[in-house]
């Protein structure tokens, strides 16, 4: 075989699905010809075919012997037009057979009564003065890409479970956490209740209260990774989405150092906060995975304008954006999987992980009119690109409440199935001045009201309970009597759920862990109106 002709052999191989380029087997005589080859042991996907001057089948890999369905001593000796289809053209055996550079062509089988068709890309070469052809090729039959479609379908509805199954967990720990913060903010409430500013422990209490706070900001992000953060979508400072992910974020990766790099003042966005921060964890992952032994990353937001040109190939409007870009010194990526790393079903990983995903990631970017572009070269690291449409809406922070406890006489039916909630949430409202009935369920709920429903003039109820939600036992009730009066209060984030039932006629919603002022603006809110 001639230097060149090996070299196109090696070079081909090497492009079939990285088949070694220097292949280590056992020497084989070829049946029906004096040509000696060597193949490798460990087949490559790619599947491996000789072929004499004649068009006779000389060797054949692994791959090869199951496409055609049959051994090698069934396939050795064969001419190419023995297997193929009757279409089988004079111009596509010349091509295969006939052809002095590489070259591609495609070819229909018949194997065993059912079609096949093959991609083969074609080297000709020469041994000992004897010319024969290496056909390197995949599989690309309708049915192949229906079981190959359905093998990427299996493991996609596998990641899927997996993703659920974690977040659903990530959002039970959050749960509990918020109510195990709501017991603990309950009791420095109380005590406060009795002292003032002057009294030893009253900073203390109020250090207490401040770390109550920092806790449940910290589940809110565990809340929006599990996609039970907030579906609405509101004006919003990009630099402090940043800023909560990425402290998330850090507390799990220390051996990568984050730089922040933000732009003063940067325009509004409307967004919403859940899914904005799913798409940035999932970019800080991605980063971190690229940079197995630690690195940098930087993350950086700019006031940008964007032209016509620059936004028509991606179907959004000229005008004002904010960007926020991503950057990792981690290995990089070549430029095929640059091009493919949006794909639903492409992954760079040997494994299937839980994340978000880079598809669903550049799905939420172009569901709030962004667009999401990466830069990445092998080896020089990698770049996200986010832009998101800028709006002249104002950033509206969360007020505390002012005033002070606001008390009332009323009578109030609470609902919680987490016992200790229950107890200190009572102790609360009995503290304000309302009488309080207590049921630890959603059935418990229906028949404490049916007894009491003449003087229950509101329903405090959990969202999340077992065998009846806080959503069934509202609708009961509301069977009993539609005008009644209800807040709704839950560990978890307003979710898709907690919307409908506020829709159907709820009054208001209370998140966990709240303190006494919270509650009792809460409970008057509602009562007076």
């Amino acid at each position: 075989m001639t230097d060149n002709a090996d070299k196109n052999l090696e070079q081909n191989v090497e492009d079939s699905d990285k088949a070694p380029v220097e292949p280590k087997g056992t020497e084989e005589t070829l049946r029906g010809s004096e040509v000696i080859h060597r193949l490798p042991l460990k087949d490559p996907p790619a599947l491996v075919v000789l072929l004499d001057e004649s068009g006779r089948y000389i060797s054949a890999n692994k791959a090869a012997l199951e496409f055609f369905e049959c051994d090698l001593v069934g396939l050795l000796g064969k001419e190419v037009s023995d297997l193929t289809a009757r279409d089988f053209s004079k111009q596509q055996r010349d091509k295969l057979l006939l052809c002095t550079t590489p070259c591609t062509v495609e070819i229909d089988f018949l194997i065993l009564g059912k079609r096949k068709r093959l991609s083969l890309n074609v080297v000709p070469s020469t041994l000992s003065g004897k010319k024969f052809v290496c056909a390197i090729g995949h599989d690309i039959s309708e049915n192949k890409r229906i079981e190959t479609e359905k093998k990427k379908l299996e493991v996609q509805v596998k990641q899927d479970k997996e993703r659920k199954a974690i977040r659903k967990l990530a959002g039970s720990i959050a749960h509990k956490i918020n109510n195990l913060l709501t017991v603990i903010q309950g009791y420095a409430s109380l005590m406060l209740m009795n002292i003032d500013s002057s009294h030893p422990h009253f900073e203390k209490l109020k250090g207490i209260e401040s770390l109550v706070k920092d806790g449940a900001d910290f589940t809110k992000q565990l809340l929006s990774f599990a996609g039970d953060g907030e579906y609405e979508v509101k004006a919003t400072d990009l630099n402090e989405i940043i800023d909560k992910t990425v402290e998330m974020f850090g507390h799990h990766k220390t051996e990568i150092r984050i730089h922040r790099i933000y732009q003063k003042d940067t325009w509004t966005v409307e967004v919403n906060h859940g899914q904005i921060a799913r798409v940035l964890l999932s970019l800080y992952l991605n980063a971190s995975e690229a940079m197995p032994g630690g690195g940098e990353l930087y993350l950086r937001t700019e006031n940008v304008t964007l032209d016509e040109d620059y936004v028509k190939p991606f179907d959004v409007k000229p005008g004002n954006y904010v960007m926020i870009s991503v950057t990792d010194t981690g290995v990089g990526m070549d430029e095929p999987t640059r091009q493919r790393i949006f794909e639903p079903f492409f992954t760079t990983k040997v494994t299937a992980g839980a994340g978000l995903g880079l598809a669903s990631a550049y799905g939420l970017i172009k569901s709030h009119g962004g667009i999401i572009t990466v830069h990445s070269k092998k080896g020089e690291g990698t770049t996200f690109y986010m832009y998101l449409p800028a709006s002249k809406e104002e950033v509206r922070k969360e007020q505390e409440p002012v005033g002070g406890v606001l008390k009332g006489t009323e009578t109030v039916l609470l609902v919680d199935d987490d016992e200790t909630v229950i107890v200190i949430a009572g102790e609360i409202m009995e503290s304000m001045g309302y009488k309080v009935l207590l049921a630890r369920s959603g059935k418990e709920a229906i028949e404490v009201y049916k007894k009491n429903k003449d003087r229950i003039d509101m329903v405090v109820l959990d969202m999340v309970m077992p065998e009846m939600s806080g959503g069934e036992a509202y609708d009961r009730i509301k069977e009993i009597n539609p005008n009644i009066k209800a807040l709704l209060a839950s560990g978890y984030s307003m979710d898709g759920q907690g919307q409908q039932i506020l829709e159907r006629g709820c009054n208001g919603y209370i998140q966990k862990p709240f303190n006494i002022e919270q509650l009792s603006h809460k409970l008057r809110e509602i009562l007076d109106n």
